[in-house]
């Protein structure tokens, strides 16, 4: 209780105060004999509401209202404080657990030099990756580990067999998400247009991505995944160009040029039979005359010649008739001829040819009886007889069995080079609606073979959609205990694989230019 300084003291009762010795003290100044201070004026009606800045003296107690607001506002100030010392907390156990989690012997990104930071670029190291940039149902990544949610840390890339069971595999394809962060969206941007067959838009967003030099300590990734574009476009001056750029930049060799043209010629030969062939041009006109002076070379030098017409789409009467004198021609040799996709010159003759139109060559349609006799179909050889004699009034040549030395042979089976051979371990050329084949076929392999090697020197790019399919085979092939391993993959599979989480279940390790 606050007692007002206009009251009397208690202990005084109404004794007369005089000064006296022993009577107390004399009456102060400004105060009548009753002891009560004198008023220095007439008080007022109703009590006066006095401002924070009037300074005088209060004579009424402190109001409820007023303790109440001092109150919270204390409270607000505490809570303020508490909030930034426990941001500060939380901030400094994050950087404790990134340098805990981070491998021994191991360097932050920060602090890598450029030819250390290309290194780590150019060899993706599965057992301290993770998947970055994507969260796994029931646990988290922190700073290049992955953590699970009962706080036990697990390297990716090999979990322990009995911790990472079906559903974490299940929760993974279920659980990709696209980082926001600005030093890998371009990285991931441009993995996901090249992927989808957009690769000039994907070149424009590296590019402004290495202008801007906001990519941190992912800069050489994108350089890299530019030098792969500039080198699957066969850009030669542009890739030297850029070199010399990153050479002065990093202080560091850039990746080496490769020759994917090259790569692809020699496959061809490599899967090329012993016995010397002419492939004849889509057009089987008067300019295959270099063509056929080809073939009467090497049939100058070899016993037997494969003619490959399976790639010819139209005829004219002058093409008919060159063509028509070379099959003449090997049927007085002795020397072997194969025409190989004969089947293909069909459909083009049957359309250079009409029942009842005379041209001014009969060329087309006695080439066209060649085609039938050779490919043993009797019956439509004599249909078109009847056609050709109406037509032109003349009889037909009589159906006879080809001689043995010239033979037909169907297109040849195997896919060309910038689609994906069936070889399940070399990937080549493009990954798209082909891939589930080669897909399924690891895990027929994975019964009898539990460790895959699959090389990837020769693919060119696979498709986001492909990507996503191949990352649920991968878990069904850990499930069955097998592991996978891609060798030689270029920069920008190398982000794909990244974004997607396949280097987190699988060793991937990226080539070195």
């Amino acid at each position: 209780m606050v007692f007002s300084f206009f009251k009397k003291d208690p202990k005084a009762g109404n004794k007369p105060r005089t000064g006296k010795p022993g009577g107390g003290r004399s009456t102060a100044p400004g105060q009548n004999r009753s002891g009560a201070p004198k008023p220095l004026s007439k008080p007022l009606a109703q009590p006066v509401n006095r401002g924070l800045g009037n300074t005088s003296t209060p004579t009424s107690p402190v109001s409820a209202g007023a303790i109440a607001a001092t109150n919270a506002a204390a409270k607000e100030l505490a809570r303020t404080q508490a909030i930034a010392t426990a941001a500060k907390i939380d901030q400094i156990e994050s950087e404790m657990a990134r340098d805990f989690l981070r491998p021994p012997g191991t360097k932050a990104a920060n602090t890598l030099s450029p030819a250390e930071a290309l290194e780590a670029a150019t060899l993706s190291t599965p057992t301290a990756s993770v998947m970055p940039n994507t969260s796994v149902a029931n646990n988290t990544t922190v700073n290049g580990a992955l953590t699970r949610a009962n706080g036990n840390p697990t390297v990716a890339g090999k979990p322990d067999d009995d911790d990472f069971g079906s559903e974490d595999l299940e929760g993974a394809a279920a659980a990709i998400e696209i980082s926001t962060g600005t030093s890998s969206s371009a990285i991931e941007e441009g993995a996901i247009l090249f992927a989808n067959g957009q690769a000039e838009m994907a070149e424009a967003v590296l590019r402004a991505a290495i202008e801007a030099d906001d990519l941190g300590a992912q800069k050489v990734v994108a350089w890299l995944m530019l030098f792969e574009l500039l080198n699957q476009r066969a850009d030669h001056a542009a890739f030297e160009k850029l070199s010399t750029v990153f050479a002065m930049r990093f202080q560091s060799s850039p990746p080496a040029w490769i020759d994917y043209a090259g790569l692809q010629q020699e496959a061809a030969r490599a899967a090329a039979p012993a016995v010397p062939a002419v492939t004849l041009p889509a057009s089987l006109d008067g300019n295959i005359v270099k063509y056929l002076d080809e073939l009467k070379v090497k049939a100058a030098s070899s016993q037997s010649l494969v003619l490959d017409v399976s790639g010819v789409r139209s005829v004219d009467l002058a093409g008919a008739e060159m063509l028509l004198r070379v099959i003449n021609a090997f049927k007085k040799s002795t020397q072997e001829l194969t025409v190989q996709g004969i089947e293909q010159l069909l459909m083009p003759l049957r359309a250079a040819v009409e029942a009842g139109r005379r041209d001014a060559s009969d060329a087309a349609w006695l080439l066209l009886l060649e085609v039938l006799r050779l490919l043993g179909r009797q019956d439509d050889f004599d249909e078109t007889g009847i056609q050709y004699c109406i037509t032109f009034e003349l009889s037909p040549p009589s159906w006879e069995l080809p001689p043995a030395n010239l033979k037909a042979r169907a297109a040849s089976a195997a896919r060309p080079a910038a689609g994906p051979t069936l070889n399940p371990f070399d990937w080549r050329g493009v990954i798209a609606a082909e891939g589930e084949q080669l897909f399924n076929r690891l895990l027929a392999e994975s019964r009898t073979n539990k460790h895959l090697s699959i090389e990837c020197m020769q693919l060119r790019r696979m498709a986001f959609s492909s990507g996503s399919s191949l990352l649920t085979h991968i878990m069904k092939l850990r499930q069955a205990g097998a592991s996978v391993e891609f060798r030689n993959v270029n920069a920008l599979i190398n982000a794909l694989f990244q974004l997607l989480g396949i280097s987190a279940l699988s060793t991937v390790l990226q080539r070195r230019g």
